[in-house]
C-alpha cells in the first residue's frame, strides 16, 4: 500500500467515512498519478464527527475510490490522554500497516502527538521508501500566532516550535525524498534532504481553468467601463485568514474614492462576525458571501467573475488558493508574507501590500483602482502561470520523483 499518515481529519457520519472535498480531490489526483503502482492508497488520520465540519464533505468508498481510510483517534483528544494510552495503540496500528507498505508519504505536523513523525521514522528504519511532505513552515506559523500573547504562552509555543524543528530535521535526514513548499522551508531543511522536490500543491486540472477569452473579456470590461473592481477570496472563514482586515481595508479604500467589491467563497466560525462587520462598515452592497462550494470547476468559475485575489493573513502561510486564482486568470493582491514575495518573484502576477500595514494597503488599493491598466500585465502573467501549475502537470512531476526514489531503493547498489 501507499500509506499516508496525516493530521487532516477523517469525518464520520455513523460508520460512513467522509473527507473534505478538496482533500478527497487531492487524494484522487495522487492515486491517479501513481497508476496503482504501489498498491491501494491508505490514509491514517484522526477523526471527527461529520457535524463538526464547516466545509463541504464527500463520501469515500474504499472499493470505488480505491482509497482506504483508517480513523486513529479523536482529533480533539488532549495531549495528556493521548500519551496515557492512545499513543501506543496508534503506534502499533501504524506499525501493523507498515508491514504491507510499499511507500510511506509522511509529514511532521503535531509535535505533541507525533504519530505522523513516528510512522515516518519507523518506516525509514525498516527500509521502506519514505517521502517527507512539508507544505508550510509550521514552526514559523506557531511563532506568528503567539505574538501578543502572554510570556508564558509564548514560552510554551517556543518549546513546541523547537520540538517541531527537531522532528523535521530528523525526518528530513531519514526520508528518501523531501517535498517542501516555500523557500523558507527549503532554506531551513533542504540541505538535510537526500533528494528534494519543491512543491506547489495545486488541485485544479488544466481542463478546468477559466476560459481565456472570458478572462480577456472581463479585463477589457474593467478597463473600458466604470464598473466596480472586484476582489475574490476562497477558503475557510477563520480569524487567521484576516478577512476582517480585508473588509476594513476595502471600506477605507472606498472612503478614499475607490470603487471596490469582494466575493467571499467559503464558510467557517467567523462568518457571522464578518457579515456583521460588513454591515457595520457600510459594505452590504459591495461584499457578497457566496457560501461553501465543493472544490472543482464551479469554484474556479466563481473566482473567474472577480478581477484579483485579495489576501491579508495574520500569519505566514502558503495558501493553495493563490494557484486557484491563477486558474481563474486572477493576479494576487496580498500582504507581503514570505510566500507572497516568492510568488511575485516566480510569476510576476502579484501586487504586494505592506506587511500588516492597513493604511499602506489602502493607499495601494486606491491607486490600483485609479490605474486599472496595471492589472493588464498582471493578468497576462497569471494566465501564463496556470498551465504549468495545473494539478495534472504537478502530480506528474511528483509521481516521477516518487518512482525515482523507489527505483533507487530497489537498486542492487543499495
Amino acid at each position: 500500500m501507499y500509506l499516508v499518515p496525516i493530521t487532516v481529519p477523517i469525518f464520520l457520519d455513523g460508520d460512513t467515512p467522509l473527507l473534505a472535498t478538496d482533500w478527497r480531490r487531492a487524494l484522487l489526483l495522487l492515486r491517479d498519478s501513481l497508476e496503482g503502482r504501489y498498491g491501494p492508497l491508505t490514509v491514517a488520520a484522526p477523526f471527527l464527527p461529520a457535524e463538526a465540519s464547516d466545509q463541504p464533505l464527500e463520501k469515500v468508498d474504499a472499493t470505488e475510490d480505491q482509497i482506504k481510510l483508517i480513523p486513529l483517534f479523536h482529533r480533539d483528544l488532549r495531549t495528556r490522554r493521548y500519551w496515557l494510552g492512545t499513543h501506543n495503540r496508534v503506534r502499533a496500528r501504524l506499525a501493523e500497516c507498515l508491514s504491507g507498505t510499499t511507500v510511506l508519504h509522511g509529514t511532521v505536523e503535531d509535535p505533541l502527538r507525533p504519530f505522523c513523525y513516528s510512522a515516518l521514522m519507523l518506516a525509514a528504519a525498516r527500509g521502506v521508501p519514505t517521502i517527507l511532505v512539508q507544505d508550510q513552515d509550521v514552526s514559523r506559523s506557531m511563532r506568528d500566532l503567539s505574538k501578543g500573547k502572554s510570556l508564558a504562552a509564548r514560552q510554551w509555543t517556543e518549546v513546541q516550535a523547537r520540538l517541531h524543528e527537531r522532528q523535521t530535521r530528523n525526518a528530513a535526514r531519514a526520508a528518501g525524498l523531501c517535498l517542501f513548499k516555500g523557500k523558507e522551508t527549503i532554506a531551513r531543511y533542504g540541505h538535510l534532504a537526500n533528494a528534494l522536490l519543491p512543491i506547489e500543491d495545486t488541485s485544479y486540472l488544466s481542463t478546468e481553468i477559466f476560459p481565456e477569452q472570458q478572462v480577456r473579456d472581463r479585463l477589457q470590461s474593467l478597463l473600458s467601463t466604470n464598473r466596480q473592481l472586484r476582489f475574490g477570496y476562497c477558503g475557510r472563514l477563520v480569524h487567521l485568514k484576516g478577512l476582517d482586515r480585508s473588509l476594513r481595508i476595502i471600506a477605507s479604500s472606498v472612503e478614499g474614492g475607490a470603487d471596490l467589491g469582494l466575493d467571499i467563497i467559503g464558510t467557517g466560525p467567523e462568518e457571522s462576525n464578518l457579515r456583521q462587520l460588513s454591515i457595520d462598515l457600510g459594505l452590504e452592497r459591495r461584499v457578497r458571501f457566496l457560501g461553501s462550494m465543493p472544490y472543482g470547476p464551479a469554484l474556479i468559475a466563481a473566482l473567474g467573475r472577480c478581477d484579483a485575489l485579495l489576501f491579508n493573513p495574520r500569519m505566514s502561510e502558503t495558501p493553495r488558493m493563490f494557484f486557484d486564482a491563477y486558474a481563474a486568470g486572477l493576479p494576487l493582491v496580498a500582504d507581503g508574507i514570505d510566500y507572497v514575495l516568492e510568488r511575485r518573484d516566480a510569476e510576476g502576477a502579484t501586487v504586494v501590500l505592506p506587511r500588516q500595514d492597513d493604511e499602506g494597503a489602502v493607499r495601494i488599493l486606491v491607486e490600483l483602482d485609479r490605474n486599472r491598466d496595471r492589472l493588464r500585465l498582471l493578468t497576462e502573467r497569471a494566465l501564463a502561470a496556470r498551465i504549468y501549475h495545473a494539478a495534472d502537470n504537478w502530480y506528474r512531476r511528483r509521481a516521477e520523483a516518487t518512482h525515482a526514489l523507489v527505483n533507487r531503493m530497489r537498486s542492487p547498489a543499495r
